[in-house]
């Protein structure tokens, strides 16, 4: 409505400017004063800004109409329109300048008068309200985090804010109207690749991309940032496109730290486990070392009698016996790193449950009384080694969830019991501390303890173990009063016992080249392959050296992993000397330690002996060479003696 709108009238013919303000009057309008120059138009303007101002282009003083639009215009922000009895192009080209809301021609007809003032206070409002959300809008991309850049349609700056100025180098002013590719220097790990906008506008797609490198135009630093860009569109209308990207520099790098740190505390828990589940058996080891030389000494000093002889079995027995399950842990842990299907195989049940109460015997002794409720049960499918190793997790568990000095009040059960056809149900009772259901959730998870030198891998490795053997594994637990784990294991298939394999009176001999960069394995590796013709050497190099000069050997025996030159590449080497007798290499590993030596290993079909290995697997490794080697022999010799017609 025209109520209270305000009108300034510039007019240098008095009865002009009186018609028109009382014209406007009559519509509504608060014409409240005139003016006959462009000093009295400002002046009247400083004590009231109009809404509007009517102003003649040709007026008193040395300032005309368009100039002095200019000045109200650029002071007071109002909108102007111009009154004149001149419509030449010059006249109109001036005015144009000023970008003014309306253009009259003298003389004005009342209508005409009212629909340009309507239009042009409609207009200027709309225009206010425009220029209010765009410095609203460019204000709020100025203070966000991430850089923004806007382009047109020909790839031409058209915004930048501060954090864009920041990470590409360049300034706003400097870029505007520049091709982005002059503003925005981006790398690509993975090669060249077009300019994000460039995409969109091609493609009226958005465009994201990960990890891209931008290099700052002035200090050259190369910042990480993830990238996207996406189409500006007004209706359905391309008129450009803007890219928003962050920097991800400090963000990757803290992400690669904590995952660095996460892997070192991962390793150093693994090695406080592994040291912990050693150390019994070790000690066992060492400790029999001593006595066995102390049995020597006596031995040779003539006084060994038949009691201390059977001692000496006894003490070896337990080497042995501390040996496999130091074997055994280091197998696991393997495993674990790297599954892999367990062999399972018939297993005494109650000689594994003997076994590991024997083992925690002394665990238990100042925490709980130990029951046992075994039911006769047929063989389990599993390993009793693994097996073994399982219950003693579990019962070292149940020690630990008692505290010391309770064997009065409190009670470790073991039982087993039948359940159901071709199942046996093994169950390890404590009356411990018990657990919540957020640690019984998590029980299995590696790594996860609620103690303060746990490693977390004990029940884990116990889980995987388990099931491997085709089994079931499960806790129930309440807070105060104690926990049960049981197993549930498959009952070994009834099978006809296999023949014992024939004695072989006479085992092939050979020569054999051995490889190992351990003086101690060379040395036990001569022992156990005495009846054959053993050549030793710790380097590769030299190995190849003497099958070069013309050594023969029948099977070369190589570790894989070794200092300099490594028992893959001696193979590779081998391969190209003498292909026959590379394809007879035993390899020992101690575990693959890398990705090339696990490929390797899964891909050659030659024989391989784990460490620490059997005397009997790795004789049968070594004789089949051997016996490959004869049977070409025998071969050659019948070929040869067939008659030539």
């Amino acid at each position: 409505m025209a109520v209270g709108r305000s009108i300034l009238i510039v007019e240098d013919e008095q009865i002009v400017a009186m018609d028109l303000q009382q014209t406007l009057q009559d519509f509504g309008y608060d014409a409240y004063a005139t003016a006959s120059s462009a000093k009295a138009a400002i002046a009247r303007a400083s004590e009231r800004c109009p809404d509007l101002v009517l102003m003649d282009i040709r007026i008193q003083g040395q300032i005309d109409g368009v100039e002095a639009a200019r000045i109200l215009k650029s002071r007071f922000s109002i909108p102007i329109v111009f009154l004149t009895a001149h419509a030449d192009e010059a006249t109109i080209d001036r005015a144009k300048q000023v970008e003014p809301e309306g253009y009259l021609l003298k003389p004005v007809k009342p209508g005409e008068l009212r629909s340009v003032v309507e239009i042009a206070l409609h207009r200027f409002e709309m225009q206010r309200r425009l220029r209010e959300r765009e410095r609203w809008f460019a204000t709020t991309l100025r203070s966000i985090g991430d850089a923004v850049i806007t382009v047109d349609l020909a790839e031409r700056v058209t915004f930048m804010n501060p954090v864009a100025e920041s990470l590409t180098g360049v300034r706003l002013a400097d870029a505007l109207e520049r091709p982005i590719s002059e503003v925005v220097q981006l790398e690509y790990p993975k090669g060249e690749l077009p300019p994000p906008v460039r995409t969109v506008l091609r493609e009226n797609r958005t465009f994201e991309l990960r990890e891209a490198h931008l290099r700052n135009r002035v200090s050259g630093a190369l910042r990480v940032i993830h990238d996207s860009a996406a189409p500006v569109v007004d209706e359905q209308t391309l008129l450009g496109a803007v890219m928003v990207f962050r920097d991800v520099t400090e963000r990757l790098a803290l992400a690669k730290r904590l995952e660095l740190s996460d892997r070192l505390a991962s390793l150093g828990a693994m090695a406080a486990g592994v040291a912990h589940e050693i150390n019994n058996p070790l000690a066992v080891i060492l400790a029999n070392a001593d006595v066995l030389d102390q049995f020597v000494a006596e031995a040779r000093a003539s006084q060994l009698g038949a009691a201390r002889l059977d001692d000496m079995a006894s003490a070896l027995s337990d080497v042995h016996s501390a040996a496999r399950r130091i074997a055994s842990i280091v197998s696991d842990l393997r495993v674990f790193s790297r599954p892999s299907p367990t062999k399972s195989h018939d297993a005494d049940l109650e000689g594994c449950i003997e076994w590991a109460l024997r083992s925690t015997a002394k665990e238990l002794a100042g925490r709980a009384r130990v029951s046992k409720q075994i039911e006769a049960s047929p063989r389990v499918r599993a390993d009793e080694v693994r097996l073994g190793q399982v219950l003693v997790n579990l019962l070292s568990n149940a020690a630990q969830a008692i505290p010391e000095g309770g064997s009065e009040d409190h009670e470790v059960t073991v039982s087993s019991r039948m359940a159901g056809e071709g199942w046996v149900v093994v169950e390890v009772r404590d009356t411990g501390t018990g657990m919540t259901r957020e640690v019984i959730d998590r029980v299995f998870e590696p790594f996860y303890t609620t103690k303060p030198s746990g490693t977390g891998l004990g029940l884990a490795i116990s889980h995987g173990l388990v099931r491997s053997f085709g089994g079931t594994i499960e806790v129930e637990s309440d807070v105060g009063k104690g926990t049960t784990f049981r197993l549930k294991l498959p009952t070994a298939e009834a099978s006809p016992d296999a023949p014992p394999p024939a004695p072989r009176r006479n085992p092939p001999m050979g020569s054999i080249i051995v490889v190992d960069d351990e003086p101690m394995v060379l040395r036990v590796l001569q022992r156990v392959l005495a009846r054959h013709t053993v050549v030793v050497t710790s380097d590769a190099r030299e190995a190849l050296a003497l099958i070069t000069e013309g050594a023969r050997y029948d099977v070369v025996l190589t570790d894989l992993m070794m200092p300099g030159m490594s028992g893959i590449d001696f193979y590779e080497r081998l391969l190209e000397i003498d292909p026959l007798l590379a394809r007879r290499c035993v390899f020992m590993t101690g575990g693959a330690a890398s990705t090339r030596a696990r490929d390797f290993l899964d891909s050659v079909t030659n024989r391989i002996v784990d460490k620490p290995f059997k005397q009997a697997d790795l004789l049968a490794a070594v004789e089949a060479g051997i016996e490959e080697v004869r049977g070409q022999s025998a071969l050659e010799q019948d070929e040869t003696d067939v008659p030539r017609s």
